[in-house]
């Protein structure tokens, strides 16, 4: 049976570099069959139309204005309404998710990787009843990484690390991109999904672990 796999953009939404991944994964499809294929399905804050901002501020100008923080995170929790098997979230879109996955419709999904949640510290009091992993960059602007992964080591669905790399590494468009980096998750994420593929429907998902 096919697999749901949902990516909740950054706030970049549907971008090259959205499509470079969703490219980079599609690979991994050429060798399934029709009934054990990715499904992929994108959530983003612009109601699927692509963008080409020119820098983190012109694309942060536009969220804020176009959707926000609360109407995100009430837009990922609608989605997920229907079964997803691995939820894949991104800067603001993995805060977004977060938030979701308190929610009785985070049911619906078996787990969730969470790359780098900018706004994760004003929802710590939340815990996800599903396995979450959370990839940090280096550093955050708002928090402490590492007193951060002390507070969720704490939460025992989640499993919580920090790289050498910068918020926004995964996306092209981002001045934090990082060839090696986003090379290393990609792999990690076709684990997950090459894990997926070979996993019965019935069989209940377990934590992955984190890089």
């Amino acid at each position: 049976m096919s697999k749901q796999i949902g990516i909740v953009t950054d706030i970049f939404g549907h971008c090259r570099g959205l499509e470079q991944l969703l490219q980079d994964l599609a690979e991994m499809g050429h060798h399934q069959t029709p009934a054990s294929r990715l499904n992929i399905t994108v959530i983003d804050p612009y109601q699927q139309q692509t963008q080409s901002f020119s820098d983190e501020q012109q694309a942060y100008a536009a969220y804020s204005e176009q959707c926000g923080h609360d109407n995100y995170a009430s837009i990922v929790a609608r989605a997920i309404q229907q079964p997803v098997d691995l939820a894949i979230g991104f800067s603001a879109g993995a805060s977004a998710l977060w938030r979701a996955l308190s929610t009785p419709a985070a049911a619906n999904i078996k787990q969730a990787m969470l790359f780098y949640p900018g706004q994760i510290h004003h929802h710590l009091k939340l815990t996800p009843d599903i396995p979450a992993s959370i990839i940090f960059g280096a550093s955050e602007p708002h928090f402490n990484v590492d007193s951060m992964l002390q507070l969720l080591s704490q939460k025992p669905s989640v499993n919580a690390c920090k790289t050498a790399y910068q918020h926004g590494f995964m996306n092209l468009p981002s001045a934090a991109f990082n060839a090696a980096g986003y090379q290393h998750y990609l792999n990690v994420i076709k684990e997950k999904s090459g894990w997926l593929l070979n996993t019965p429907t019935n069989t209940a998902a377990t934590t992955a672990e984190t890089r």
